[in-house]
């Protein structure tokens, strides 16, 4: 009992705190995303929802690395830095074509959430 209580005060839960922060940064972005496209837009057009599925790959995203932080598996680790590289490469391109603070920030949540996942991944092996 006393080994399981040094065990959850120790350093491996860190990566965890910061995992989390990283999913829910990801998740307020898709939130935000979601609530600005009833702002910027009137009706529902082709535009409009281009804007909305933009907001739920984010969602989709925060969804496979709450996924992967639950249950650590192999599987569960591909997929979730797949999508994290993906939206990655994407969040970059996206800083460079549309110059605003929002973009930056949110590529640098994208950047900070992957590379979180892959040091989770290193203390999820050690743990089993």
């Amino acid at each position: 009992m006393q080994n399981e209580k040094n065990i959850l005060n120790s350093a491996i839960n860190k990566p965890k705190i910061f995992y989390t922060i990283g999913i829910g940064l990801t998740l307020l972005f898709g939130l935000g995303h979601i609530a600005y496209a009833f702002v910027e837009y009137e009706m529902l057009d082709e535009q409009a929802l281009w804007f909305l599925s933009g907001a739920l790959s984010v969602l989709f995203n925060a969804g496979l690395n709450f996924l992967y932080f639950y249950e650590c598996s192999r599987l569960n680790f591909m997929v979730a830095m797949s999508a994290n590289l993906a939206l990655l490469v994407f969040s970059l391109l996206l800083v460079f074509v549309i110059q605003e603070t929002q973009t930056f920030g949110f590529a640098v949540v994208v950047v900070y959430t992957t590379v979180i996942c892959y040091i989770h991944n290193g203390y999820a092996v050690l743990v089993k």
